[in-house]
């Protein structure tokens, strides 16, 4: 009897898959798909010997900030060192003033406000033998009008954009321009929230930013999770 018979004849299999695979938390299978999207382009880069900084806009809890420092470790062990720094971005008390045009349910300032001494205490913990450092406010008053050259950020290897909301995300994207090196990897954590709206969040922001330095050429790499998506900048002019 062949698989596809068997599974015909006995719908209790399917009836229990479903039960299991409905039963996982969205956001544990969305977690996980990040952490995967991390490590692949951590291993894209290092594969290529893309060198530069891992910059997360989102620390949130530091889930995937310190993953992304234990992921390396174990890419260094294939491809040698990659003399990678870890800096993350965050205020730790949600969004601070969020524009109309930004307006989400899911995306409130009492939502994303964690315990910062607890959060910069576990990344200590995790980055030991790794280079780090933590920028902590809001956007407007870290990263507007600033770039990476400001913050002796030289090149940017991989960077996480999780910031959902359009401004933020216009505020990341401009303060790493000097950063984009051929090579360069960024993830768009929420890439397709707001109805699908072209013009907000995290896409609307990202299309605004193309088309303002044509110059900088992306190609699309990959999808992840719900709704997440990578992008490479494969050339400069």
């Amino acid at each position: 009897m062949s698989l596809l018979k068997f599974i015909k004849n006995n719908l209790f299999i399917q009836n229990f898959v479903a039960s299991v695979v409905s039963f996982i938390p969205p956001y544990l299978e969305f977690g996980v798909a990040k952490y995967l999207a991390i490590k692949k382009a951590l291993f894209i880069t290092a594969h290529d010997s893309t060198k530069g900084s891992y910059l997360e806009f989102g620390v949130f809890t530091g889930s995937s900030f310190n993953f992304a420092m234990k992921a390396n470790k174990k890419i260094e062990k294939l491809f040698g060192k990659m003399d990678c720094e870890f800096i993350g971005f965050d205020s730790f008390k949600g969004f601070d003033e969020i524009k109309e045009g930004d307006d989400n349910p899911s995306f409130k300032d009492h939502i994303f406000s964690v315990n910062e001494k607890k959060v910069l205490k576990n990344i200590k913990k995790c980055s030991r033998g790794q280079k780090s450092r933590i920028i902590k406010g809001f956007y407007k008053e870290t990263l507007e009008n600033k770039t990476t050259i400001d913050l002796n950020i030289n090149k940017a290897r991989v960077v996480l954009i999780d910031c959902d909301l359009k401004e933020s995300t216009r505020l990341a994207l401009e303060f790493i321009r000097p950063s984009i090196q051929e090579g360069t990897i960024i993830l768009f954590d929420d890439f397709v929230f707001f109805k699908g709206n072209k013009n907000k969040g995290e896409f609307g922001a990202f299309e605004d930013f193309r088309k303002k330095y044509p110059n900088i050429l992306f190609r699309r790499i990959f999808d992840y999770g719900y709704g997440s998506r990578a992008f490479i900048a494969y050339k400069i002019d």
